[in-house]
């Protein structure tokens, strides 16, 4: 990044407002889908969190008070935020922070330096997949898009008990056993649903549309284990936005949208729409982790696309449920999910046009495998290793071995091996351009999401005797040369500009290429986004530039007294 834009961009929060949320973080019962009420994380009282909305430039202060009644410590992770010169405000669970303290209260204190769609999630044991999730909306008042409204669509998998962490328990909700022969609790005991807006997609809200008009839709997979499908009948839709990177415009029918994954598109309502020839709208949920069951995987639900003037007019809109009778029992899947524009990120141009980063300076293998049982998964792993999480978050490790003395010049060097084996860390040089060939060993596709970085899509393939299977659909394949000791196919070769994501999606049998520049010290993790797969240890650590650390990085007094109020020994 060049200097001059560093210093503007450190210059934003003093031109910006404060946007100020106080949240107290706590247990309630819950019954999303009617049968099975259930522990979970709300936020002062409620599921889903309260929408968070703010503009680049402005400081978003997150208070929370701990008040869970299981003893945890808690704390928010900003999916998609770079938090450059904060990484303590990561909120990776002893990565980045020891977490607040059981009945006590914290402040995230984040400059807002990006514009887009990202969201907030809880990044300790189990509490994101219980409820503790919601999505942050950064407005950018140049931007040069044109649109009547602004709608927000998350899409969430909620499971009929509630998660437990590893260790301790299993996570009997995200747990399907994959023996035929062996006796089963019923498909609604096992199987998650989708939930839209916070409501049961059974019941899906309505999506209020005026003729003629325009409306950007930002749809969020704000769930942990499963893949949702998005289209619309009889309407346009123009990818203009994944993962907070704007892009070019692009038609597409449908959308995929990974774990963690965030797109916007722009629709264009219908002039000639009448109440006779009432739209509709589709959403499917979908997983390859768990069997395949019609009605359960994959799931459809739809809603209704109104516009202003029909018949029941204000019955209800996009934050509010329609009448679950106004959905027919049996829902046709629409032919939209199976057109020729499918969507694929590697389609996809950044409306910047930052060019493929020059060949790099450091590659990293990242081996994706996982062990089974004929009924559960038991671990993952990156490259042979089993991620576990350290007894000091990582961060004071990174800068407490830079201070050994009053003097900074007498600090001993950052090497992996400092974290820990189990930590899986790779140390990077300031500014050095690094790529990652992420080969996926196992059977089930993996969302894999880094924290503090966006990375180039710079190609995609399959290994020798991989699956078929990519949920991203691409067609072509050409033969290409060995990495990493595996032979490939390549389906999408690098392009001048290619597409950058925090969260990219590679299939079973399947690898993706990724590049991005070591632009940001601190310790970021590299995960896959399904929550029981990383709690299993699909996980490692990127610890860049931590020399820059030591200079620039200086830890709150207050996110300390966390540590100290939980026990953590700490320098």
């Amino acid at each position: 990044m060049p200097p001059l834009l560093q210093i503007l961009l450190l210059l934003l929060p003093a031109l910006g407002a404060r946007v100020e949320y106080d949240w107290e973080i706590s247990n309630i019962r819950v019954n999303m889908d009617g049968s099975h009420e259930r522990p979970a994380v709300a936020v002062n009282g409620a599921v889903p969190m309260p929408l968070v909305t703010a503009q680049i430039g402005d400081t978003l202060v997150l208070r929370l008070r701990n008040s869970l009644d299981t003893g945890e410590a808690t704390g928010l992770h900003a999916h998609g935020i770079l938090n450059n010169g904060t990484n303590y405000y990561d909120g990776a669970g002893m990565i980045t922070e020891c977490g607040v303290a059981p009945n006590s209260s914290f402040a995230y204190e984040i400059p807002l330096t990006q514009a887009g769609t990202f969201w907030l999630h809880g990044h300790h044991g189990s509490q994101y997949v219980n409820g503790l999730r919601g999505a942050l909306v950064i407005t950018d008042p140049a931007e040069s898009l044109d649109y009547d409204d602004d709608f927000v669509m998350t899409f969430e998998d909620w499971f009929p008990h509630a998660s437990e962490p590893v260790p301790g328990m299993r996570h009997a909700a995200v747990s399907v056993p994959a023996s035929a022969s062996t006796a089963l609790p019923p498909p609604s005991e096992r199987y998650p649903i989708g939930v839209i807006n916070g409501a049961n997609g059974a019941s899906a809200p309505d999506l209020p549309f005026a003729r003629n008009a325009t409306y950007r839709l930002r749809l969020l997979n704000t769930g942990s284990t499963s893949m949702f499908r998005f289209a619309i009948a009889d309407h346009d839709m123009r990818v203009i936005e994944a993962d907070g990177i704007s892009t070019e415009p692009r038609f597409v029918d449908s959308v995929v949208l990974g774990v963690a994954q965030r797109v916007s598109v722009l629709v264009s309502a219908r002039a000639d729409a009448t109440p006779a020839k009432r739209s509709r709208y589709y959403v499917e949920i979908f997983s390859d982790v768990f069997p395949e069951l019609p009605g359960y995987n994959p799931r459809l639900y739809s809603g209704a696309v109104v516009y202003a003037g029909d018949e029941n007019d204000g019955d209800s809109d996009i934050d509010g449920s329609d009448d679950a009778d106004d959905v027919d029992d049996a829902i046709r899947r629409p032919a939209a999910f199976d057109a020729p524009a499918v969507f694929d990120d590697l389609h996809l141009v950044p409306l910047d046009r930052m060019p493929l980063l020059p060949p790099p300076d450091v590659t990293h293998d990242v081996i994706v495998s996982a062990n089974r049982s004929k009924s559960d998964l038991t671990a993952t792993f990156i490259n042979g290793i089993s991620f576990m999480l350290p007894r000091v978050p990582s961060i004071f490790t990174a800068l407490g071995s830079l201070r050994t003395d009053a003097s900074a010049t007498a600090a001993s060097p950052v090497t992996d091996s400092l974290f820990g084996r189990r930590c899986n860390a790779k140390v990077l040089r300031h500014m050095d351009v690094i790529e990652l060939f992420v080969a996926n060993t196992d059977s089930v596709t993996h969302p894999m999401h880094l924290h503090g970085h966006f990375f180039q899509i710079v190609e995609r393939g399959m290994l020798s005797g991989g699956s078929s299977h990519n949920p991203m659909a691409p067609s072509s394949s050409s033969s290409s040369s060995l990495s990493a000791g595996h032979s490939r196919s390549l389906q999408r070769q690098e392009r001048q500009y290619p597409m950058r994501r925090d969260t990219v999606l590679v299939g079973p049998g399947s690898f993706v290429r990724l590049r991005f520049r070591a632009d940001n010290p601190g310790v970021w993790m590299f995960h896959c986004h399904i929550e029981r797969h990383m709690e299993l240890g699909l996980a490692m650590l990127f610890v860049s530039a931590p020399d820059v650390m030591r200079q620039t990085i200086d830890m709150p007094d207050s996110l300390i007294d966390q540590c100290r109020l939980i026990g953590v020994p700490i320098a």
